[in-house]
């Protein structure tokens, strides 16, 4: 389904969304969401090549997620361009409750964790958040950051602007499912320091994404 954009001339864009790098808990494979660690020292090395690709890019736009292992992956990708990133609480990843911490392994004989794993949209984490919640505030950072037509933006030069976002695993799969016609949500696979590229046109009424090799 094509996404709703403002009224106007054709627009573009570039989108360039960015996994933090590896943190303990996604080596240990650890259910990981609002629970605020840094990365491991080796994600300097990890994260070069995102640094060596972005070291002659203007970013138009850069928003990250207020969580410390991306900010910190914006360090170390784009030291001289950090102080722009406006942070966004609304990117963090689900926050999964009591479930924080462990492992396939510890849960997978729970019966809510079974019901989830079949159903995340109807069955939330104890104490976690509920995906209409999830969804509703990435939603919403969709519509004002992505999706609306700003004169600021695109009086800046004449190229097609580019927007970076630097957030989290599960919030890259939702906005890819939502620019790309065709994707669903398990679709998109992303590793810690991956980077994702979607171009943007606004064609009258709609949007149309279309996923691009990066770099």
């Amino acid at each position: 389904m094509d996404i709703t954009a403002g009224q106007g001339a054709m627009q573009s864009r570039e989108i360039i969304l960015i996994r933090h790098g590896t943190t303990a808990w996604n080596l240990e494979k650890r259910y990981l969401g609002h629970t605020d660690i840094s990365l491991l020292p080796e994600a300097e090395q990890e994260l070069t090549p995102l640094r060596e690709q972005f070291s002659n890019v203007i970013w138009d736009a850069l928003y990250c997620s207020d969580l410390l292992r991306c900010q910190q992956t914006l360090a170390h990708i784009a030291p001289f361009q950090a102080g722009q990133a406006k942070l966004d609480p609304r990117l963090r990843e689900i926050d999964f409750g009591q479930w924080e911490g462990l492992t396939y392994e510890q849960l997978k004989d729970n019966p809510t964790y079974r019901d989830w794993i079949d159903a995340p949209q109807e069955v939330t984490p104890p104490k976690g958040e509920s995906w209409k919640a999830f969804s509703a505030r990435i939603e919403l950072f969709l519509e004002e950051r992505l999706l609306s037509f700003s004169p600021i933006l695109y009086s800046r030069n004449t190229n097609v602007p580019k927007i970076t976002v630097i957030t989290h695993g599960g919030v890259i799969r939702y906005l890819v499912s939502r620019l790309i016609s065709g994707q669903e949500f398990w679709d998109t696979q992303v590793i810690p320091g991956q980077a994702i590229k979607i171009r943007l046109d606004g064609y009258g009424e709609s949007w149309v994404g279309t996923r691009l090799t990066f770099p």
